[in-house]
């Protein structure tokens, strides 16, 4: 299996990931505020369908140096999205942002147990509008879940601003 994300239609993507962590441990780091800002962003997830999930980003958290110029307006950014599915600690799901269209992405993560130290997780990602944003979001995720897998394991080492365009060149070469 790769690391890398798959593209699964024009504005949907996939990636599956093995992380070496109980199913329970993984869980607390996608919906835990405080564990969730350690690879990806901070803020809050209600425990229910119809509830509110918050992304409060702060990329400063994640990397010694600043971000590439695209992004230096969205190094902090606030987004909120409704949680569609909520069955911890197998699957997660919510609506994020806004497309260009006016409707919002879908994002569905899926937990399943190897065995007692490691977990598959399986995401999938529709409505992104763009091949732009499609690159983005695909090297976002990728560049976060490899900032999970750090700090499962012990602390994160990578900047996160340093992975992420590493990866946004190789997902433009990636992407037709």
């Amino acid at each position: 299996m790769s690391d890398y994300g798959r593209q699964t239609g024009p504005q949907s993507l996939e990636f599956e990931r093995i992380f070496d962590a109980p199913i329970e441990k993984v869980w607390q780091f996608l919906v835990d505020p405080e564990k969730r800002k350690l690879w990806f962003c901070s803020g809050s997830t209600d425990d229910r369908v119809g509830g509110e999930i918050v992304f409060e980003f702060d990329h400063r958290r994640l990397a010694e140096s600043p971000p590439p110029q695209k992004y230096a307006s969205e190094e902090t950014a606030t987004h909120r999205g409704e949680i569609l599915e909520y069955d911890p600690p197998k699957h997660l799901a919510f609506t994020w942002f806004e497309s260009a269209g006016g409707g919002s992405s879908k994002v569905e993560i899926s937990l399943s147990a190897i065995d007692d130290a490691s977990t598959r997780l399986r995401l999938t990602h529709d409505g992104i509008v763009g091949r732009e944003m499609l690159v983005g979001v695909f090297a976002g995720w990728h560049g976060h879940f490899d900032l999970l897998a750090e700090v499962l394991t012990g602390p994160r080492r990578s900047d996160f601003w340093v992975v992420d365009q590493r990866l946004e060149a190789e997902y433009e070469r990636r992407i037709a």
